[in-house]
């Protein structure tokens, strides 16, 4: 069974008063503990932003929400519910390691770029079926995109044990060998994990901003999102400008394993890509799948998640009070800006409607 995305815009307000929900279950859940709120938030925002550490840690888990988040708005705003953002990390990523271990002689200026061109290449290949699936044989994007998720992981968890396993690892962790020294991205802060990676977000983003502001292929594709129907009746080849969107996102998402293996890890880890995928989707929510927002979302993120783990380390509240908070963030958001967009055959899940010319 098949449905349509429409991505319909939070407004500022609504965002903020689910960040504030999030955070007021939370403290019921911290007094529930037997702690109090103020002393456990002021060591989450002690732990993000406190010092030069925290907030190198904060930027840290913020780069890898940046691609994520961009790769899951780009894919909203065009109307496709790109749900394998974790998959396409995981092929970029692994296809990044395989380059940086085999080549290792090249100069970086060579090595570089050809580690973010195949892992941006891996992610587009894995992004393709889903679309193609729902384009040309009726069926939903999101049951391919999740079963690719699993497929990725297990798939690059099989190709690394049997193929590309570091020499001598006999840990419970999966790995292959490091990576060429000069396919590693520079510190751009000494002693932390902050790398160029950082940069290459940040462009990503402006890129993005520049391409649904000034190009065609942008209007197109915000088109097609908002109304495919109309699209159509425009000249817009809908099929075409959606595959399109699919295979920037995926190789945005493929870009973000790349940078994550090259700007921290250095080497393929089983599994590494973690919760990047869910909050980076949360991010694209929380700032209405607009370059701006989608930036700002993915900092909460990045700070949330930096925060949590030092609330873990001084306190004796566990960090999963952060991923509650993170999950009642996103029911809050996506009852604004999920609830009539899904439309089945016949059947309209929300009877409400949104008021012409403003944001819900």
């Amino acid at each position: 069974m098949n449905f349509t995305y429409r991505p319909v815009p939070i407004s500022a307000k609504t965002a903020v008063m689910a960040v504030i929900s999030g955070l007021l279950l939370g403290a019921v859940l911290i007094f529930a503990t037997g702690n109090h709120p103020a002393v456990i938030y002021a060591a989450l925002v002690r732990g993000a932003c406190g010092s030069l550490f925290a907030l190198a840690s904060s930027i840290r888990w913020t780069v890898p929400l940046i691609f994520t988040g961009t790769a899951a708005a780009i894919a909203f705003k065009g109307g496709v519910f790109n749900m394998g953002v974790e998959g396409q990390m995981y092929v970029g990523g692994l296809a990044a390691a395989v380059v940086g271990i085999t080549w290792q002689d090249l100069p970086g200026y060579l090595l570089v770029p050809m580690m973010l061109a195949a892992s941006m290449a891996a992610g587009m290949i894995w992004a393709l079926p889903p679309i193609l699936a729902k384009l040309y044989y009726g069926s939903s994007e999101v049951v391919p995109c999740m079963m690719l998720n699993y497929i990725a992981m297990y798939l690059t968890d099989y190709l690394v044990h049997n193929v590309f396993l570091a020499g001598g690892n006999r840990g419970a962790t999966i790995k292959t060998d490091l990576i060429a020294s000069q396919g590693r991205l520079a510190r751009l802060i000494p002693g932390t994990s902050v790398s160029t990676a950082l940069l290459i977000g940040l462009a990503i983003v402006l890129a993005y901003q520049w391409v649904i502001r000034r190009t065609r292929f942008g209007y197109e594709f915000e088109i097609c999102g908002i109304n495919p129907r109309f699209a159509r009746y425009g000249g817009v080849n809908v099929n075409r400008t959606r595959i399109g969107v699919i295979l920037l996102s995926g190789a945005i998402a493929g870009l973000g394993g790349a940078t994550e293996i090259m700007g921290v890890r250095y080497c393929f880890e089983s599994r590494f890509v973690g919760d990047f995928a869910t909050n980076g989707i949360l991010a694209a929510l929380l700032g209405s799948c607009s370059p701006g927002g989608t930036l700002i979302g993915a900092a909460f993120m990045g700070f949330l998640k930096a925060g949590s783990l030092t609330v873990e380390r001084t306190t004796r509240v566990s960090r999963a009070v952060a991923v509650v908070i993170q999950c009642t963030i996103i029911c809050f958001v996506s009852a604004k800006s999920f609830a009539g967009v899904l439309e089945l055959p016949g059947i309209r899940l929300w009877k409400g409607k949104a008021k012409e010319g403003k944001t819900q």
